[in-house]
């Protein structure tokens, strides 16, 4: 099923050598664009093999029903496990999320997926108004953070046992999200994401939230195994975000 992603590297204007794979639909069709996902991993899936990252959530989009209903790019990256002799995450420390505090400067990891996201799209034919973002544990961190960081880019997003800074709650209320998570999680507390979709809602956004009762931190294969996820998914369309 993984044959058919790509092995691919990039380095960013921070000098941040970045393994990823990339899944294309299977015809090109002339002068047709396609939806493109990203998906951050977890941090068990860090480092340079360039396959560790595809061992959670990235099949459900892989299945060949998926893919004849749901022709699209599935982008892949892979954060290093060290960077400078130091632990590596994709948005700093911002995964110790029951502190709540504003990263003042976009960690490395994160910047250069971002940057890569923008080449791939300049590179393929990728509908710019169906981008869309999900992640897993470490990459739901990472998740909210593309949505703060790029409000006007991303047409919907599926953070999975993730967290965000609350703050931004507002500029980001207009991009539907449908957020997962385990109520008993002892890794990530399930308060993070809990408190994003209450600010949302406060916020007068509409988010989607499903929290599995009983569930520990993998809430990700059911997660991903939501029926009705891809139709839901695929459905949405970039919308202008204003900041009121």
């Amino acid at each position: 099923m993984f044959e058919d992603f790509g092995f691919h590297e990039f380095t960013g204007s921070s000098k941040l050598r970045l393994p990823y794979r990339l899944l294309v639909p299977g015809d090109l069709s002339s002068g047709e664009k396609y939806p493109l996902v990203v998906l951050f991993h977890g941090s068990g899936e860090r480092g340079d093999d360039n396959e560790k990252q595809l061992v959670n959530g990235v099949e459900r989009f892989a299945r060949p029903e998926s893919r004849a209903e749901h022709p699209c790019f599935v982008l892949v990256p892979q954060c290093p496990l060290h960077l400078d002799g130091q632990p590596i995450m994709w948005t700093g420390e911002r995964e110790k999320m029951h502190l709540l505090e504003l990263a003042p400067e976009l960690a490395a990891p994160l910047q250069t997926a971002l940057e890569l996201l923008f080449m791939v799209q300049g590179k393929y034919p990728v509908d710019p108004d169906r981008v869309y973002v999900t992640g897993i544990s470490m990459g739901g961190f990472a998740t909210w953070e593309a949505l703060i960081r790029l409000p006007q880019h991303f047409a919907a997003a599926i953070p999975v046992c993730g967290g965000g800074d609350v703050s931004f709650a507002d500029q980001i209320k207009r991009i539907p999200v449908w957020a997962f998570h385990g109520a008993e999680d002892p890794v990530v507390p399930v308060k993070c994401s809990r408190l994003m979709i209450e600010m949302l809602n406060k916020a007068g956004g509409n988010p989607r939230y499903t929290e599995y009762p009983g569930v520990g931190h993998n809430s990700w294969d059911r997660a991903y195994a939501e029926p009705e996820l891809l139709s839901w998914l695929f459905s949405q369309k970039k919308i202008v975000n204003k900041i009121e």
